[in-house]
């Protein structure tokens, strides 16, 4: 084959792959506008959605039907319901027609541009190694980019674990200043309990002292109005010779002054 006819070959190529795109299809052309899709991607995402509702427009058909058995107008029921089923399963069916139509043109249009991309290639042997080059250059650039985000988050993990970790050992530091606290604290109240406890041990001491001192004193002060007593019935004997013994004096009631109550000076913490 000549170069002049390859020549001729592509242009009438490229000439019918821009004629394919530019032309909708007569299945797009047919159904609703809202519903065909723009492109592959959505075709393939409806035809999923379609084959999902069609086992749903099914479903529905059963139970509408088991319902429909239920009542008295059976075979009414029943006819409404499947045309209603009927006319549901068109619109899928022109749905799906509309997305294929777009699954073919796409593989016509991949189709023309293979065959063009060969013609080219037959003519200029050299455009595919270009191609291989650009290919693989593109590749590598892919390459280095992945690597230099990966190497970016790599460094964003690195400065976050290392914030973390210095997040964390600022909590350790501030638990352990709280535990000190609370420790320090509460040496310092044992502290005051035991000083408290040792007043309290004081008070009662001299308390004890003082309620000693006063029996003590008290026991004194009996001791003495018994001695007075006994001498005043021996002076009492002696000056009256023979004559009947006048009984003894009592003792003299007046109070005996009031012990002191105030307590002795509490030794000093």
């Amino acid at each position: 084959m000549t170069a002049a006819a390859l020549r001729q070959v592509l242009a009438a190529t490229l000439v019918l792959a821009v004629a394919l795109a530019a032309t909708p299809s007569a299945a797009a052309q047919g159904s609703d506008a809202g519903r065909a899709p723009a492109d592959v991607g959505e075709a393939r995402k409806a035809l999923v959605a379609i084959e999902r509702e069609r086992a749903e427009v099914a479903a529905r058909l059963r139970a509408d039907e088991a319902e429909c058995r239920q009542r008295v107008l059976v075979n009414d029921c029943l006819q409404r319901v499947r045309e209603r089923q009927r006319r549901q399963a068109q619109v899928l069916k022109d749905r799906e027609a509309a997305a294929r139509a777009v699954l073919r043109e796409q593989q016509a249009r991949d189709d023309n541009r293979a065959r063009a991309e060969a013609a080219a290639l037959a003519e200029d042997p050299g455009a595919g190694q270009r191609r291989r080059d650009e290919a693989a250059a593109r590749q590598q650039r892919r390459m280095a980019e992945h690597r230099a985000r990966e190497e970016q988050r790599a460094a964003g993990e690195t400065r976050r674990a290392g914030d973390a970790e210095a997040a964390r050992a600022r909590q350790a530091g501030r638990e352990a200043d709280a535990a000190r606290r609370r420790a320090q604290a509460g040496e310092r109240q044992a502290q005051a309990a035991e000083r408290a406890a040792r007043h309290e041990r004081k008070l009662r001491d001299v308390e004890r002292r003082n309620a000693e001192r006063d029996r003590n004193a008290a026991s004194r002060r009996d001791q003495a109005l018994r001695r007075d007593a006994e001498r005043q019935a021996r002076a009492a004997a002696t000056g009256s010779g023979h004559a009947a013994p006048t009984p003894p004096t009592a003792p003299s009631t007046a109070p005996a002054p009031a012990p002191s109550t105030a307590p002795a000076a509490a030794p000093k913490d």
